[in-house]
C-alpha cells in the first residue's frame, strides 16, 4: 500500500474539482517537509511518527480482511479459489511484479545504521527482523486473498487495488466511510514509512561524509539534536527533484513504474556484494572471537544457505525489474531508460569514491 494509492483513490472521488491537483501537491509537500523536520529533531520524536506509521499500515489491512470476510459471508467470494488458479504461472507481462515482492522485505537493514540510537540493539534488531519478515508475508497473503474475494482479478488496478476493494466492500456493507478512514490511516502509515526510510538512509551519506568520500558537510551533526541534518536535507531535496523529474512527459502509472524499478535495481546492487561478503567472511579465523557479534545460525552450511539464497533472490529481482510490464507502450524505451539511469547512478558513485580516495592520498 503506497501513498500513491491514496492519491489515485482520492482523485477518482474528487476529479471534478478544478483545484484538487494543486491541493494534492501542496499536501504531499507539507507531509514530506514535516517528516524531514521530525527526523532532524531525532528518533526521540521521530520514532512516534514511525510507530504511528506502523499502526496506520496494519489497521487498513485488518479492515480489508474484515470487510472481505463479511462480504463473503453474505454474498460469497468474487473469485473462485482453487489450487490450480492459485499456483503461479509465468507471464512476461507480470513478471516485473516479482521484484517488488522481494523489495517489500528490504529496509530492515537500515536499522543497523542507527544501532547507537536503538536500545539494546543486539536483542531488539534480531527480533525486529524475524517479526517484520513474518508480518510482511502475512500482509501480502491475507491482503491478496481479501482483495480477490471482493474484486475479480481482471477488474483489478495494480496501483489502486487495495482502495478499490475496500470501497467496493464498504459500499456493499453500506459503511462507505471506511474507505475514507482507510485512506487517512494509509497516509499515516506512509508518513511513518517515509520517516523510517529517511532516518535510515540518511546515515549512509553521513558515514561516507565522515570518511570524506563525500564533502565533509555530510558528516556534520546538528549541535542540539545530534542528527546528520545536512545528509537528511540533501537527501530530501534530491528525492523531490527525482520525483518531479520522473513525471515530465510521463503518465502517472508510467512514472510510478519506472521509479519503482529504478529504485529496486539501485537498491539491490549493493546487496549482491553484501551477500557474497557474508559467505567470504564466514571463513575468517576470528569469526567466533567477537563476543558482540550475532552469527548466522547453522555454521558454515547455514551461511552458504542464507547468503546463497539472498544473492539469488536479489539477482533475479534485478533481472526481472528490467522486464517491461504489460501496460508499458514502449518496451525498448522502458528498458533503455532503466539501464541508462542505473549506469549514470553507478558512475556518479564511482566518481565520488575516486574523488575521495584521491583527496585522502593527497593529504597523506
Amino acid at each position: 500500500m503506497d501513498l500513491l494509492d491514496l492519491y489515485i483513490f482520492l482523485f477518482s472521488r474528487l476529479a471534478a474539482r478544478q483545484c484538487f491537483h494543486v491541493r494534492v501537491h501542496h499536501w504531499r509537500t507539507r507531509l514530506t517537509t514535516r517528516v524531514v523536520v521530525l527526523n532532524i529533531v531525532g528518533l526521540n520524536i521521530g520514532k512516534w511518527l514511525q510507530n504511528a506509521g506502523g499502526v496506520g499500515t496494519y489497521l487498513p489491512l485488518l479492515m480489508l480482511v474484515g470487510i472481505a470476510a463479511l462480504v463473503c459471508w453474505h454474498s460469497g467470494s468474487a473469485t473462485h479459489f482453487t489450487v490450480a488458479n492459485m499456483m503461479p504461472t509465468w507471464n512476461w507481462s507480470t513478471v516485473n511484479f516479482w521484484s517488488q515482492i522481494a523489495f517489500a522485505f528490504t529496509g530492515l537493514e537500515l536499522v543497523s545504521a542507527m544501532s547507537e540510537e536503538v536500545r539494546d540493539p543486539r536483542r531488539t534488531l534480531p527480533r525486529a527482523v524475524f517479526g517484520a519478515g513474518a508480518l510482511i508475508a502475512l500482509m501480502y497473503i491475507a491482503g491478496t486473498f481479501a482483495i480477490l474475494s471482493l474484486v475479480p482479478a481482471p477488474n483489478l488496478d495494480p496501483q489502486s487495488g487495495v482502495f478499490n476493494a475496500i470501497t467496493i466492500g464498504s459500499v456493499a456493507l453500506r459503511v462507505g466511510f471506511l474507505g475514507i478512514l482507510a485512506a487517512i490511516l494509509v497516509t499515516a502509515g506512509n508518513a511513518g514509512g517515509v520517516g523510517s526510510t529517511v532516518a535510515g538512509i540518511a546515515r549512509v551519506p553521513f558515514v561516507v561524509g565522515v570518511d570524506r568520500y563525500l564533502p565533509a558537510a555530510f558528516g556534520k551533526i546538528h549541535p542540539r539534536w545530534k542528527t546528520p541534518y545536512v545528509s537528511i536535507l540533501v537527501q530530501a531535496v534530491i528525492s523531490a527533484a527525482i520525483l518531479l523529474g520522473s513525471q515530465i512527459n510521463e503518465t502517472t502509472q508510467g512514472a510510478y513504474q519506472k521509479l519503482i524499478d529504478a529504485g529496486i535495481i539501485l537498491y539491490f546492487i549493493p546487496f549482491l556484494y553484501m551477500f557474497a561478503a557474508v559467505i567470504k567472511l564466514a571463513f575468517r579465523k576470528d569469526r567466533n572471537q567477537n563476543a558482540q557479534a550475532i552469527l548466522v545460525p547453522g555454521g558454515i552450511p547455514g551461511v552458504w544457505i542464507c547468503g546463497g539464497l539472498g544473492f539469488m533472490v536479489v539477482l533475479v529481482g534485478i533481472v526481472v525489474s528490467l522486464v517491461p510490464p504489460g501496460e508499458v507502450v514502449s518496451k525498448l524505451g522502458f528498458f533503455l531508460e532503466l539501464v541508462a539511469g542505473t549506469v549514470v547512478s553507478i558512475l556518479i558513485g564511482l566518481a565520488l569514491y575516486w574523488r575521495g580516495a584521491r583527496s585522502k592520498r593527497a593529504e597523506q
